[in-house]
């Protein structure tokens, strides 16, 4: 594959002062002047720090606001209103700049009640830039302005108080940059003409973070080709279980059952207690705690047909050979786009888009494939799936 322009530290774009100490805001009037001049800005950074070690649900520690003149730590445990700061995150006017914000975006809907918009993420701009794949926000800040970042307070108790020196300058970091790399990137897509191409992923991205809790996407990751109807139907029911037990007991969904006893679990299909004692992987805490509720998941599942939709299905070796053609058309249009095959499409998407041409369905693109991607590199997919079906 060519190599993405710019996709090295050689791409240096310009070189920027340090910036200022960041400013730690515990005053809800404070918060509501910085939110009157942030209403009023073009755009604006966003991070939070959370701690989630022990709980389901996110503990929200502190936001960061980057603007034009400093960083701004705004500490979640002292400030009493939120409302200018919600109006300032649904702003229109104001584009909000994060980086990989998957976790902070549901972090802000679960305190909020609101995604930040509209939406620029760095990550997948510096993708779509040629800067390469899933880069880091320290690898980001390096490549771009040749800034290494400290990653020394990843792991800090953000519910903690006071806040040291060193955690306050790490969270101001987190946003320090923000704003130079998107002003760079902005310019990088303009050159590329994708800008319309990001503004779409950027749109995606709220729905991406509401399907990435969806408990049948966890269960979609555990369950494997060679279990069969009756052990897929009891996994399923199991990971439902232990969603619906770790919201309500706000756990960590392994603090409930780890994946491997559940997968276990599904595989051996015990019926009593004496029967669980026998399975390596359930711990005897995790029996003792959860044992008869289990069994009755095990026992309410056997008693129920399996729904069509978890039925494995089962590919030939035709399939394969058109998945595996389409993923060699795609391979080749990344390189002449100069980007990574997988940020284009996962052999998932591959392997619904030829169920769909087998198929002849009047939809032949799955939905991963519309927009701009339909555009790009979309329509040879299908051609090329056409040609090899013979039709």
């Amino acid at each position: 594959m060519a190599q993405p322009p710019g996709a090295n530290s050689s791409i240096l774009t310009r070189t920027l002062p340090p910036p200022p100490d960041p400013e730690l805001v515990s005053e809800t009037d404070r918060l509501e002047a910085l939110c009157r001049a942030w209403s009023t800005q073009p755009a604006i950074a966003l991070d939070s720090e959370f701690v989630r070690t022990r709980t389901f649900y996110a503990r929200l520690g502190l936001i960061q606001v980057g603007d034009a003149d400093g960083c701004y730590l705004l500490d979640v445990l002292a400030i009493e209103s939120w409302e200018p700061l919600v109006e300032v995150l649904t702003a229109p006017g104001t584009v909000k700049v994060l980086h990989s914000p998957s976790e902070d975006l549901e972090i802000f809907k679960q305190f909020f009640g609101h995604f930040p918009s509209p939406l620029f993420d760095t990550q997948i701009a510096a993708t779509l830039g040629g800067l390469g794949p899933s880069l880091g926000y320290q690898r980001l800040v390096e490549t771009l302005f040749g800034i290494s970042l400290p990653k020394g307070e990843q792991r800090s108790d953000w519910l903690a108080r006071p806040l040291s020196r060193a955690q306050c300058r790490y969270a101001g970091l987190d946003v320090a940059y923000l704003l130079p790399a998107y002003e760079e990137l902005v310019e990088r897509l303009r050159r590329l003409g994708r800008r319309e191409w990001a503004e779409e992923e950027f749109s995606r991205v709220p729905d991406e973070t509401v399907a990435r809790l969806d408990p049948e996407r966890i269960f979609s990751r555990l369950h494997r080709p060679s279990m069969s109807e009756d052990e897929i139907a009891v996994l399923h029911a199991l990971c439902m279980w232990r969603e619906s037990e770790a919201r309500r007991r706000d756990l960590p969904r392994g603090f409930v059952l780890r994946d491997e006893a559940l997968i276990e679990l599904a595989r051996r299909q015990p019926r009593n207690r004496t029967a669980l004692k026998t399975l390596r992987k359930l711990r005897a805490g995790e029996r003792k705690s959860y044992g008869d509720q289990v069994l009755e998941v095990i026992a309410g599942t056997a008693r129920t047909p399996v729904p069509p939709r978890l039925r494995p299905q089962r590919s030939g070796g035709r399939n394969r050979k058109l998945v595996d053609r389409l993923r060699e058309v795609l391979t080749e249009e990344a390189a002449r786009l100069e980007l990574p095959p997988e940020f284009l499409a996962s052999r998932k998407v591959l392997e619904d888009l030829a169920r769909r041409l087998r198929e002849d369905a009047p939809d032949e693109l799955p939905a991963e494939l519309a927009g701009w991607r339909r555009r790009a590199f979309g329509e040879l997919l299908l051609a090329e799936g056409r040609a090899l079906l013979g039709r």
